[in-house]
């Protein structure tokens, strides 16, 4: 197996460990003895400096239930959702998970990558889904705990009548989420989380970067997001001041995650499983999934240990395992003691261990000793024979491509989603600019047919026709023109690009006039005549693509609505919140939009219309 060895970032720290993601182990293992004993006086030095309260980990259900397994689940992931049926399917999504040894919690990621293609804010893709209460509880009833996710830089969308902390509290009692996970953030202020607190006392507090210390007696779990550990492994700073905060390790890009796993392995943390990231295809292989599965049940069959027991990081091994690069950390409660091993060596060590055993831990494997007072035992483990490769998917396009081959060039942003296939981030330690957001223009030899694709968009008054004549309804009529009045459009409304229509909705239409709803490539092609009405709004296209976990379409054209207002990624003054919203404004005929499929009619927007396309020859 190769290494996932950290790279030169966000190295942990040798000084002022209350800022540190991870303390860094000792020069030599010699140093260990003195390395923790000036952990233990730094815990108990912050503690009173603080004047730590620890409260919120006094709750019966952390303990009993802890949180080891959190996926981020994209609320229409084709696990949980069935795009065919239009029904939300979480038994499914649950029947999967048991490859991980089953989820503890779910973060239900809702809004990015698709908010900002219109005016809804990050509180209507949660308010707006049908059956989404029905959804948490069935997840409930499961055991999973269900967190809702906050984007404190949505501040461009349609604004609510009120500040943000009570649009979260009315979510939280209104579908009774678990927790908040608190995207971009450390933390969140203790104020503004007060009328969450009213609403549910004991809601977990969850940030995707490091936790300060003075917030980790409120903030009971945090993301170990890119962390790297020194070569003696060192301690997560927060886990180990307290060990009931749950830290969830992920480096999102990764494709093998060894170096996770033994940072999570040591400090007896838990892990993030995000195999699709933001529509992106990352997941995970094999050989890591039943690692992590069998870790996870030994972790969750000792929890006590690790959250009440003493726990003492680089154990003392036999000599020739550690000449190895083998490390331990033990966790020892009345009489009974959990060691956990990790091999960050590129070899398999077979050989002595500790307590008078001897065993193997395979290349940047993993291993563990259970002494009870019966003895001790050298815990099973069979991830070693499990492949180690990547399980790619590809996406696949529903309706394939004809026509004559043709040179085009496209162009888009770089942006998390990827473009048809995985963003150029993979096995990239953190994307920052210019890479990430950056403008790509590529070129492609594709199939494509030459037709009269329609000057402008289809109007309200059209598609008032085609209603008239057909008394169309669709199978799921959410949001369905949900801007006419009475099912009409208004007078004003007339001569504007219709809207709140989905691509079934777009093909009945175009079928009904002897044309067709155009692929992407057909509609650039053949877009030279195009014109823009006054109010102009993105096209959909008929390029439905899936991986089996995210489908996808692509919208041309660029709309006048322009989330950005002047000062997002298309400004020079550069807002680093707006880099996160889809594209606005008219676009050149080149340019692509990856819009993330939603279902259950959340995908009809007041801002995707379309145009039809009748090819030269066609009936």
């Amino acid at each position: 197996m190769n290494a996932q060895t950290p790279r030169p970032v966000d190295l942990p720290r040798t000084d002022n460990w209350d800022e540190a993601k991870i303390i860094a182990g000792p020069s030599t293992l010699a140093e260990r003895a003195q390395w923790r004993s000036k952990l233990i006086d730094w815990r108990k030095d912050a503690a009173i400096r603080l004047n730590y309260d620890d409260s919120a980990y006094q709750s019966a259900e952390l303990f009993n239930n802890p949180s080891y397994n959190v996926a981020l689940i994209w609320l229409w992931d084709e696990l949980l959702f069935d795009f065919s049926t239009q029904q939300f399917t979480p038994d499914k999504l649950l029947a999967d998970a048991q490859k991980f040894g089953g989820f503890d919690g779910i973060i239900l990621w809702h809004a990015y990558p698709v908010i900002g293609i219109d005016s809804c804010n990050q509180f209507d893709y949660y308010n707006d889904v049908p059956g989404l209460d029905q959804l948490i509880a069935h997840l409930q009833k499961a055991g999973v705990k269900v967190y809702l996710n906050y984007n404190p830089w949505d501040k461009w969308t349609r604004r609510e009548a009120t500040a943000d902390q009570f649009g979260l509290a009315q979510l939280v009692k209104r579908f009774n989420f678990d927790g908040v996970f608190l995207d971009t953030l450390k933390s969140a202020d203790p104020d503004f989380m007060a009328p969450i607190f009213d609403i549910k006392p004991d809601i977990v507090l969850a940030g995707e970067a490091t936790v300060q210390q003075e917030r980790v007696c409120d903030h009971t779990m945090s993301w170990g997001q890119w962390f790297a550990d020194s070569e003696i492994p060192g301690v997560l700073r927060a886990k180990y001041f307290e060990p009931r905060h749950m830290i969830h390790q992920t480096r999102r890009w990764d494709r093998s995650h060894s170096g996770e796993l033994h940072i999570a392995w040591l400090n007896g943390a838990g892990m993030l499983i995000w195999e699709a990231v933001f529509g992106s295809w990352v997941g995970w292989n094999k050989r890591d999934v039943c690692m992590w599965r069998e870790m996870v049940g030994v972790l969750r069959n000792h929890h006590p240990l690790i959250v009440q027991g003493h726990w003492e990081p680089l154990t003392q091994l036999a000599p020739v395992a550690e000449a190895a690069h083998l490390y331990a950390s033990s966790f020892e409660l009345d009489g009974w003691q959990l060691i956990t091993i990790i091999n960050k060596s590129a070899s398999d060590y077979e050989g002595p261990l500790a307590h008078g055993l001897s065993g193997s831990i395979p290349a940047w494997g993993v291993g563990a000793i259970s002494i009870t007072p019966s003895g001790a035992t050298l815990l099973p483990f069979t991830y070693m024979n499990a492949d180690e490769s990547f399980p790619a998917l590809h996406t696949r396009r529903d309706i394939e491509l004809t026509g004559s081959p043709t040179k085009l060039t496209y162009t888009h942003r770089h942006r998390e989603c990827g473009f048809y296939e995985q963003p150029g981030f993979i096995d990239t330690w953190k994307p920052t600019r210019p890479v990430l957001h950056e403008f790509i223009t590529g070129h492609i030899e594709v199939p494509t047919v030459s037709g009269d694709l329609d000057t402008y968009e289809v109007s309200n008054k059209e598609f008032h026709e085609f209603i008239t004549a057909t008394h169309y309804s669709p199978r799921n009529s959410y949001r369905f023109l949900a801007h006419w009045v009475n099912g009409a459009p208004q007078r004003d409304q007339l001569d504007t690009p219709v809207v709140f229509v989905d691509l079934d909705d777009a093909q009945a239409y175009a079928t009904w006039k002897g044309c067709e709803v155009p692929n992407e490539w057909n509609w650039q092609f053949n877009a030279d005549s195009i014109q823009h009405r006054v109010t102009s709004v993105w096209n959909l296209t008929n390029s439905v693509h899936s991986d089996g976990r995210t489908r996808f379409l692509i919208l041309k054209g660029g709309s006048t609505f322009n989330i950005h207002n002047g000062q997002g990624a298309q400004s020079p003054t550069g807002l680093a919140e707006s880099d996160w919203y889809v594209d606005g404004g008219i676009q050149e005929n080149t340019w692509n939009e990856k819009l993330l499929l939603m279902g259950a009619g959340m995908s009809r927007s007041e801002n995707i219309g379309f145009r039809c396309f009748k090819p030269h020859g066609g009936n």
